[in-house]
Order: C-alpha cells, then sequence, then structure tokens
C-alpha cells in the first residue's frame, strides 16, 4: 500500500507556484517556525481544529455537540480545550458560519491524483502543471517522490516549493523528479537564520548549493521582512552566495505579509511579529538594488 501523506489544502488556479497555471498542494507539517509563517496550520503535521474568531457567533451549538467538552462559548467567541478534542467533528457539521474546521487529511499519492487531475485542461493550456508546497515537501520525502512520479509517468509538469531541511541524498532524490525548483532562504547568516526560523541553515546552504550547482530549473525566493532579514550585510552575503554557485539565477523578493496572522487566533496561538508592516516600494527597491550588486535576474512585485 503507498504511503499516505499528510495535507491540509489544495489550491488550484494557482499563478504564482511555477510555471503557468497550476494546482498547489500544500503538504502539512515543517521543521522551521519562521517568525513570519503566515500558515501555522502548516507547521504541525498532526491533524487540528481551528476556529474562525472572525466569523463565530458563540452560539453555543458546538459545545452542545462536543463528546469530549472541549469547547466552550462566551462573549467573544468560542474556546478550545485542545487537550480534550479528540477531533471527532461534531462541531464543525453543527455550526451554523462554518467557523469550525479540522484541519489536515492523510491521502495516497494516487487518491491526491485523481483529486487534481480534475484541473488538468488548465494545466494543457497554459503550460502549467502541479506545484508540491508546504509545509515541507522534503519532511514527507517517499509520499513526495510517489506523487510525482506518477504525475511524471502522465507527462505533467511538476514543481517543488521548499525550505531545503533534509539531507542532501534527500533533497536530490525529490528534486531531481521535479521539473521545477523553488526554494527559500531566508538567512545567510547561521545566527539569525536560528533566531528567525530555530533552525540552523548549514544543510539549508549545502542543500541550495547542490541545487544551484545543477542543471536543474529553479527559483530563489527570499522573503524581505522589515526588521528581521533586510539589512545590507545579509542582502549582499545573499547576492553573493546565489551568483557564485549559479550566475544569472532568478531570485525573486518575496515582500512579508501578515494575511495568515488570522489563523494563529483560530489554533489558539500568538503571531510573533504583530507590530511589523510590510516593506514599502521604496525598501523594496533598496533591497533589489542590493542584489544588483551581483549577476542576478531579481524579480520583486
Amino acid at each position: 500500500m503507498s504511503r499516505k501523506g499528510a495535507i491540509f489544502k489544495i489550491s488550484s488556479y494557482s499563478l504564482h507556484d511555477g510555471p503557468g497555471i497550476r494546482t498547489t498542494v500544500f503538504m502539512k507539517g515543517c521543521p522551521a517556525r519562521c517568525l513570519w509563517c503566515c500558515s501555522p496550520e502548516s507547521q504541525s503535521f498532526e491533524r487540528e481544529i481551528a476556529v474562525n474568531t472572525s466569523t463565530c457567533v458563540a452560539c453555543g451549538r458546538c459545545a452542545a455537540v462536543c463528546p469530549k467538552g472541549a469547547l466552550s462559548c462566551a462573549f467573544g467567541g468560542t474556546a478550545v480545550d485542545r487537550s480534550k478534542c479528540d477531533l471527532c467533528g461534531n462541531c464543525v457539521v453543527a455550526c451554523p458560519k462554518d467557523a469550525i474546521e479540522i484541519v489536515g487529511t492523510e491521502l495516497t499519492p494516487q487518491e491526491l491524483f485523481d483529486l487534481v487531475r480534475k484541473d488538468e485542461p488548465f494545466w494543457r493550456r497554459s503550460g502549467g502543471g502541479v506545484t508540491l508546497s508546504g509545509g515541507e515537501v522534503l519532511a514527507q520525502p517517499d509520499f513526495a517522490i510517489a506523487f510525482l512520479d506518477l504525475c511524471r509517468s502522465r507527462g505533467i509538469h511538476t514543481a517543488i516549493e521548499t525550505c531545503l531541511f533534509a539531507d542532501t541524498r534527500t533533497t536530490a532524490e525529490v528534486a531531481k523528479r521535479a521539473d521545477f525548483v523553488q526554494f527559500d532562504i531566508k538567512a545567510i547568516s547561521p545566527e539569525l537564520h536560528r533566531r528567525l526560523t530555530s533552525l540552523d541553515n548549514a544543510r539549508i546552504l549545502d542543500n541550495a548549493i547542490q541545487l544551484l550547482q545543477s542543471d536543474l530549473e529553479l527559483l530563489v525566493r527570499y522573503p524581505l521582512v522589515p526588521g528581521c532579514n533586510d539589512d545590507e550585510a545579509e542582502l549582499d552575503a545573499l547576492g553573493g552566495f546565489c551568483s557564485h554557485n549559479r550566475r544569472d539565477v532568478s531570485v525573486e523578493l518575496l515582500p512579508y505579509h501578515s494575511m495568515g496572522a488570522g489563523r494563529y487566533a483560530a489554533l489558539g496561538r500568538t503571531y510573533a511579529l504583530p507590530d511589523t508592516k510590510p516593506p514599502t516600494a521604496a525598501e523594496m527597491e533598496r533591497a533589489a538594488d542590493i542584489l544588483r550588486r551581483h549577476p542576478l535576474n531579481v524579480i520583486y512585485r
């Protein structure tokens, strides 16, 4: 039996996850804890209950059907005792506002393929395909390899998005099955990277070198987070690192945003950067100018 993968979302008609129109599969589970993570539901490998505080009306119907007494309602919304919740889903059915969801499901590679292939007409017309994103693709390598092989056997263009936190063999085995690879570098400085993500970046940079020196089609992405990783020395080090290992490689600057902050409340967590603002147009141009000191194809929106 094929190993199942943990998935938390499938997005059709994606335009920024590789060439053409794509179907992006978001895998659940990630070793990093980036301070700005916009998808906190992607971090845990386990299924979770989420309550949308903006739509919950605290009607009490969810609490009435909860067999474990894990839910309580009061003025201001519904509270969840996650130590009691067994994710039975009764509350999801009872909620009249669709404010509660169980995040995460397990699928075999074939089951996932059967779900996404309905978008095939869009892929064919636009030169698109399927992208495995995260969470972290490399944290579920057996599933990723089986799914990518299945897509390739049907002539479907494949891409992966990864933070590269895995051993070099795993990275190579998954990456070589993709037609296009996008990977993030959050910081070059090891100390800064640990502070921003909780991870050491030695293996990430080793994998980045391996990919940059390969013949794979790829894109380097750098989330620009004001006050975190936007200083000149860090950006200059990024430019030097990338251009040294592949001249004229494409590096995309991704402006920080806080659109996922509400998901933290839904999962009973606290967002780490509540006061951080997105970079201005001038700040984006400044960062791009620093990277342009090096022979790179710098992209930003």
